[in-house]
């Protein structure tokens, strides 16, 4: 590593952690605005918005993770050119794509390490997030609710506060039919990490109330205190969906192999493997486009660096909905997109 090259690294690293904190910032700004009502309710309000964002803010920055390398690759070659520090290594005999080594590379390397965060990171993180009340995000109150829990036991509940983590008229009927539980309130308890029933609670026995004799075999048994079966995160009944944030790409892989026709999750995991990398793509591209500008000028070459951004974003998207109908196999509906930006970014970096 040359003096130039610990030069350019330093440019590079200082631009990401300012675009890194402006993206957090301007995040953080805009939520607490429209969560504000949400936030003002916690039983603590500081310990409350802190596990808030400490859940829900990395899961935003990973989706922004591609621009962000992006941002921060082209504003380190702009002060570049801006400073005349190409024109001085090229004088002195290094060319253009040697000089922008100190930059390509690392950023290669952030893709790599965005891979290391969505395999080992994100999924405990997005665990920790289901097993607290403050790791939901989108609603925070509900009436009139069915969740599935991990143990495919079905929830019902006619209303929830996860602000005063509560759930009113609560019937939860076993995976295999068997039995229901009946409870009129359950309170989450966060030493034990479970749902507590504060008064009388009804197990019934609806396989016995079908059998010979109903009477005795299915009477129900009453209980206070924890559930006798099912378990179920607060968060869980603030997601309408849950995402595949909570499975790592290796789960994933073998998830995917197991169940071939699910297109949904093998697209997912596709895409998955190429979100890291799109950062290194694109800046690839809009930096072959300024340094090349052959028959252009320069404003009219970074316009179409910024093109390349949103027609990026809309055939990726394109792509990976016709994959997940069943036009194209997963692997090709969302690896043709990052494939053919490759090969623009190779062929007008060769020209600088």
């Amino acid at each position: 590593m040359k003096r130039f090259d610990r030069y350019f690294l330093g440019i590079f690293l200082q631009s990401l952690v300012l675009v890194l904190a402006l993206f957090t910032t301007v995040f953080l700004v805009v939520d607490v605005l429209l969560n504000l009502d949400k936030i003002q309710n916690f039983p603590d309000v500081a310990e409350g918005t802190t596990l808030f964002y400490a859940f829900n803010l990395p899961p935003i920055l990973y989706l922004l993770y591609p621009f962000m390398v992006i941002a921060a690759g082209m504003f380190a070659v702009a002060r570049m050119i801006r400073s005349r520090e190409l024109l001085l290594l090229e004088a002195a005999g290094v060319g253009q794509k040697r000089a922008l080594a100190a930059i390509m590379i690392p950023a290669l390397l952030m893709g790599v390490l965005g891979l290391g965060l969505r395999q080992w990171a994100l999924p405990d993180l997005a665990d920790a997030a289901r097993e607290s009340p403050y790791g939901a995000f989108e609603f925070r109150k509900g009436k009139r609710i069915s969740v599935r829990d991990d143990e495919g036991n079905v929830w019902f509940v006619r209303k929830y506060n996860l602000d005063t983590r509560t759930i009113e008229d609560v019937r939860i009927l076993s995976r295999d039919g068997s039995r229901v539980i009946v409870a009129p309130e359950l309170h989450w308890v966060d030493s034990s990490g479970e749902w507590w029933a504060p008064g009388t609670a009804t197990v019934y026995d609806l396989a016995g109330l079908t059998g010979a004799d109903p009477v005795k075999d299915g009477k129900p048994a009453e209980f206070d205190g924890s559930l006798p079966f099912g378990k179920l995160y607060p968060a869980d009944f603030a997601r309408r969906r849950r995402s595949y944030s909570d499975r790592p790409l290796t789960q994933l892989w073998s998830d995917s192999t197991a169940a071939p026709d699910d297109l949904d999750l093998r697209t997912n995991l596709w895409h998955e493997l190429w979100h890291p990398f799109v950062g290194f793509i694109l800046l690839s591209c809009g930096v072959g486009l300024i340094l090349s500008r052959r028959g252009f000028k320069a404003f009219t070459a970074g316009s179409l660096a910024i093109l390349c951004v949103v027609g990026y974003q809309i055939l990726q998207f394109w792509f990976e909905t016709l994959a997940q109908s069943g036009a194209f196999s997963p692997a090709v509906g969302a690896g043709i997109t990052p494939v053919l930006f490759s090969i623009f970014a190779a062929v007008v970096f060769a020209r600088t």
